[in-house]
């Protein structure tokens, strides 16, 4: 008998009470009005995102909702397990993880004789070949023996194939490119609270929406392996292959990419344990074979609905957004919940369809993003966090929007302000400054967080209470900026105190303190560059109106 993902209880998940629990991926909903399945226990913060993924992308396959009326109905009243089992069942022909046939997310050539690499290196936090060499494994130590049983091995091998970073020459980056940022609609239900189910099923495409998405140039087939690409001889990108575009496949191929080529090595496990889960099999992964020139998609060309996109300048294509250094915090919401009237920046489509069609004031949501913060083809941090997601209907949230931009804009340009100012007063030459300061900003935002979603939520009420007036949430960005120029000045007289001021230059701390203070206030070239001639004066900001959501200077 194979491993068979759709059959097997592979899946580690974790019930309201606190049960650990592993199931079979039709069984999402089971005991979900006594002690549902809130989300999933995987040993590892990348494993947990991308189980999201997985089963969102299974749900868009084997059971989309017809249309929006369809998910309501299913919204509503959640299916049962077995309503679930016989969709899933339907494609269990392609979630083989072992056999003679084809294999999930594995070449369709066995391989034989290809490179062979430790079970370890399928995690995308594993030092390289070149670290290894060099001794230079400081943070995340090698793995010599990695066991995985073949749940972790397939969910490693999924979130390798999701998040994929580039991997030497012809070892292709994901659908999406390396370390992409996914974000979610998670709704908690009117009747049953937080459940997993309210975590996958508001990102679920429509047939609808999937067949909207599929690219008109497409050969029309029925061939599954146009989903699931496993299933047919690798589309190659060697000196005599090509790359992969959205005319090239099917639209649902965005859930179940696979730009490596891998085939697993299976074996008795002899009973060892996971290395990972500490679970016992009677098979496992030690290791696997690979070669490179796999799947080479075009990530312009497709639109993945989980992931967020921008563009470097109008009319270029469109790419999807992938996480910066310095964690997520408020200052990169706006490219996740607003919709920009300049075209650069699109929410993502799961995001998009929640707050047009499908928000009810009812429901208690949040919005949920993750990814890796990739250099180079290495994994520098895994990121992930939750804000509120308000949905106001599309006239206010035009102006929700319209105050989320100026001012993440306003702490952006803050952040900038004080980090040249600590520069300045350490430093004869600012510009020469030896060191990264971005632990500077870091800080800044991390302790203006709160101050941020305070003021949101006062931004949200300020727009309920007056929906007639042409700038309601500008008494809230006065109090906003006020906050964040206080924090702004302890953040400087911390790294640059007072204390011992006669053994530094005293003249260039006084006088970096002087350029900060007076930017603060909205004074002098920078300040009136900061918050616009008059910082809250309507009539002088651009010409967009207030329930727009252009991210332009005037705060």
């Amino acid at each position: 008998m194979s491993f068979n993902l759709i059959t097997t209880p592979w899946l580690p998940v974790r019930r309201r009470s606190g049960e650990i629990a592993r199931i079979p991926p039709w069984q999402i909903n089971d005991r979900i009005s006594e002690d549902p399945i809130v989300g999933f226990a995987w040993p590892r913060a990348d494993f947990n995102g991308a189980a999201h993924e997985f089963l969102i992308g299974l749900l868009s396959t084997a059971a989309p909702p017809e249309d929006e009326y369809a998910w309501d109905d299913w919204w509503g009243q959640p299916p049962v397990p077995d309503e679930l089992q016989e969709r899933f069942e339907g494609y269990a022909h392609a979630f083989d993880l072992d056999g003679a046939g084809s294999r999930f997310l594995q070449d369709h050539d066995p391989l034989e004789g290809a490179k062979r690499e430790d079970a370890a290196t399928l995690l995308i936090d594993a030092p390289g070949a070149k670290t290894l060499r060099e001794n230079r494994d400081l943070f995340v130590k090698r793995s010599d023996g990695t066991a995985l049983c073949r749940g972790a091995a397939a969910m490693a091998l999924f979130t390798l194939s999701t998040y994929a970073p580039s991997g030497g020459v012809g070892h292709r980056t994901s659908l999406r490119g390396g370390g992409p940022m996914t974000t979610l609609a998670v709704v908690d239900h009117e009747e049953l609270g937080e459940t997993l189910w309210g975590r996958l099923w508001p990102n679920v495409e429509t047939s609808a929406a999937i067949k909207e998405r599929d690219d008109p140039g497409r050969r029309r087939t029925e061939d599954d392996s146009l989903v699931f690409p496993w299933l047919a001889p690798t589309r190659t990108s060697d000196k005599g292959g090509k790359p992969t575009s959205q005319p090239d496949v099917h639209p649902l191929q965005v859930y179940w990419g696979m730009p490596r080529r891998i085939r697993l090595e299976f074996e008795d496990s002899q009973g060892q344990a996971c290395s990972l889960t500490g679970s016992e099999d009677s098979m496992v992964v030690k290791g696997y074979r690979t070669k490179n020139y796999g799947v080479d998609y075009t990530s312009e060309t497709f639109t993945h609905p989980l992931s967020p996109y921008y563009r470097p300048k109008a009319g270029a294509p469109h790419l999807p957004v992938h996480p910066k250094p310095g964690g997520l915090t408020y200052r990169f919401w706006p490219d996740f919940v607003c919709r920009a009237e300049d075209g650069l920046h699109e929410r993502a489509l799961a995001v998009e369809n929640w707050l047009s069609t499908r928000h009810d004031a009812r429901r208690e949501r949040r919005l949920a993003a993750f990814g890796y913060d990739m250099h180079i083809g290495k994994a520098r941090a895994w990121m992930e966090g939750e804000m509120p997601l308000w949905c106001l209907g599309p006239e206010r949230q035009g102006r929700l929007d319209y105050f989320i931009w100026h001012a993440t804009a306003g702490a952006k340009d803050v952040a900038g302000l004080l980090t040249r100012a600590i520069k300045a007063a350490l430093n004869d030459s600012p510009n020469k400054a030896r060191g990264d300061y971005g632990f500077v900003a870091e800080a800044f935002y991390r302790r203006t967080e709160e101050t941020f979603q305070a003021r949101l939520k006062e931004a949200v009420d300020a727009i309920d209470r007056k929906p007639d007036a042409d700038d309601p949430t500008r008494p809230v960005r006065e109090a906003f900026c006020a906050s964040i120029a206080r924090v702004a000045r302890e953040i400087f007289d911390y790294h640059a105190p007072m204390d011992g001021l006669e053994d530094r230059n005293m003249t260039r701390h006084v006088r970096a303190l002087f350029h900060l203070s007076e930017a603060l206030r909205g004074q002098g070239r920078v300040g009136k560059s900061l918050y616009g001639v008059d910082a809250f004066d309507i009539e002088r900001q651009p010409a967009n109106p207030p329930n727009g959501t252009n991210g332009g200077s005037g705060r």
